[in-house]
């Protein structure tokens, strides 16, 4: 890859916030120019709800970064929640009846077919990222490159990382708004596991668990291998949620509340806190809120999400896997104790629960997590993701992957 760009964006479309990095990368390292978070207008649920809302958050925060590096930029990577989007493994073979397996015959045509399955299977949907992954040849030989061996048969895994065909038009219909041109739109959950496996390389087994605003994300990567994605529809507000409903508070104070004096922790305590709530005629009034009762709340919120997470890795269990280490990001992740209860109710164990914290973030804030892992994506592709998808109803790939070139 050329190690030298002009500046470029890298927009995270959360559906609380969006976070914004304007970056330069030069001999392969990277400058961050200026970062930026605002409030998301105009998406509910990880999708899009008002398209002039939202794209007039995203004008002001370009803008605004623009100004403060006097730059302006002519493209951006974005990576819109991941509600929408959905992931699929699947593996096909070809009868090579004892001949050479050859590129285009063979190899080619099996990525080629698997895709054209794939949109047959799905017509609605776009795919984000193609994965692949192992190529067998008779039925138990890994082979990196099988080009030129001898085989009865031919095996390929691939991955596919897909979503909505009108969620994403929607979401590039908004970039086209700020007259910026979207490079590639990034599913998040991949970006994140990427990172945690380039800085942990010799890990057999690592998970990233990403605790969103509305959303969980889990994704895995095993050995080499980008294994397994998903995410969960519940997350960080749902707890601000049940303390404003069970409590009878306003958002706004359920919210601080979560963030400055909540823990997933449950311990007896008689300990009463004061707070201030503001009404809407312009008086104050004070109301006691018990912590034991609070905690009880987001326990109860926190271990739903865990559960969930179980259900959804419950393929593992049979395996008996047990994961290197799995890092937690997201602002749900840093409510009290959260570490604690994943380590006690996940039933996939692991040597560490750590927090994200990569060599390459240094000191940029938790915020720009995905932003960052953006960036480390794009300065160090994967080698197992085909780089151009093509629309070419001729060709589905322009470029194939490095060693079959």
């Amino acid at each position: 890859m050329n190690s030298n760009f002009e500046p470029i964006g890298v927009l995270d479309i959360g559906s609380y916030q969006l976070k914004f990095i304007i970056f330069k990368i030069q001999d392969s390292k990277f400058d961050i120019l200026s970062k930026s978070i605002s409030h998301t207008n105009g998406i509910k649920k990880g999708s899009i709800s008002d398209l002039s809302q939202l794209s007039e958050s995203i004008k002001n925060i370009i803008g605004k970064a623009e100004e403060d590096t006097k730059i302006k930029i002519k493209n951006i990577y974005v990576c819109p929640s991941s509600t929408n989007s959905s992931f699929v493994n699947f593996c096909q073979s070809k009868n090579i009846g004892g001949y050479e397996v050859d590129h285009e015959k063979d190899m080619q045509f099996l990525i080629n077919s698997g895709v054209t399955l794939f949109k047959d299977q799905n017509k609605s949907c776009n795919i984000l990222h193609l994965f692949n992954l192992n190529s067998k040849i008779d039925k138990d030989i890994v082979c990196e490159n099988p080009k030129g061996m001898i085989a009865d048969t031919l095996e390929n895994e691939m991955n596919i990382v897909y979503s909505k065909t009108n969620a994403i038009k929607n979401f590039e219909k908004v970039i086209s708004k700020t007259y910026l041109k979207s490079e590639k739109i990034i599913y998040a959950p991949y970006a994140l596991a990427l990172l945690s496996y380039a800085d942990n390389p010799l890990a057999d087994m690592s998970m990233t668990i990403d605790f969103g605003h509305d959303k969980t994300s889990v994704s895995i990567f095993r050995n080499d291998i980008f294994a397994y994605a998903s995410s969960i529809p519940v997350g960080s507000w749902h707890i601000t949620n049940d303390i404003s409903k069970s409590l009878n508070l306003s958002f706004e104070i359920s919210e601080n509340l979560k963030k400055d004096h909540s823990s997933c922790l449950i311990v007896n305590s008689d300990k009463i806190q004061e707070f201030v709530e503001t009404e809407e005629s312009g008086f104050r009034s004070y109301k006691k809120i018990s912590n034991n009762i609070l905690n009880r709340v987001v326990n109860a919120r926190v271990e739903e999400i865990i559960d969930l997470i179980n259900q959804d890795l419950i393929f593992l269990r049979s395996k008996n896997i047990n994961f290197n280490k799995i890092l937690v990001t997201g602002e749900g992740s840093k409510i009290d104790g959260f570490q604690t209860i994943l380590k006690k109710k996940l039933h996939c164990k692991s040597l560490s629960i750590e927090k994200f914290q990569p060599k390459i973030k240094k000191d940029i804030p938790d915020n720009f997590d995905v932003c960052i892992s953006v960036i480390n994506l794009i300065i160090n592709p994967y080698p197992k993701e085909i780089p151009f998808f093509s629309n070419k109803k001729e060709d589905f790939f322009e470029k194939i992957y490095s060693f079959l070139n």
